[in-house]
């Protein structure tokens, strides 16, 4: 079923170009991010008069922490689509399900998590480009693999660890620092 059509007034149809100095845009940059929107809302918010309130930075980086886990997920399950690569399967499973499910709502590890998702962001690029390559056709090399699913395994542990099951015999906790064996 198609959109239904914005009536004309409320349509976004005008541009307004404006030029910044890099101080200029560095600090709307900023600002937005504290604010938790994207720089154009922002900035539309900003010149009709109101200013969004700055999000708590504990929702800031839990957000941040969750699109990271779930774009980790989604290259993990390319690549299991592209290898058949069962391994991967897992790996997507854990990352974008069970920790994912885990870090939710679980606000009081704001600060382990800031102090972890540049590193996290990192290896989700590296999961990215290797995804990138496999859904091209291209060969993967085993050493890569493991390298990568190792570093992956090493970033999320501390995260791992502070959401960890205790106790029980529920779910086999996965050893992260093992690369391809790790689950």
């Amino acid at each position: 079923m198609a959109r239904p059509s914005l009536d004309p007034q409320r349509r976004r149809s005008e541009t307004l170009n404006l030029r910044l100095s890099p101080t200029e845009m560095y600090d709307l940059r900023r600002a937005a991010a504290e604010a938790g929107v994207t720089l154009a809302e922002y900035a539309r918010a900003t010149l009709a008069g109101r200013r969004p309130k700055p999000r708590p930075l504990k929702d800031r980086v839990m957000t941040a922490l969750l699109y990271e886990l779930s774009s980790i997920a989604t290259n993990l399950s390319q690549l299991q689509d592209a290898t058949g690569d069962e391994t991967f399967g897992k790996w997507a499973r854990y990352v974008g399900g069970d920790l994912v499910e885990r870090v939710t709502d679980r606000h009081e590890l704001a600060p382990l998590i800031e102090e972890n998702l540049e590193a996290i962001n990192g290896v989700g690029h590296m999961v990215n480009a290797m995804a990138r390559r496999a859904n091209m056709g291209k060969e993967l090399d085993a050493r890569d693999i493991e390298e990568t699913l190792s570093i992956l395994g090493r970033v999320l542990e501390p995260v791992h660890k502070a959401v960890k099951r205790s106790g029980g015999t529920q779910d086999r906790e996965p050893d992260l620092g093992g690369g391809r064996d790790a689950l």
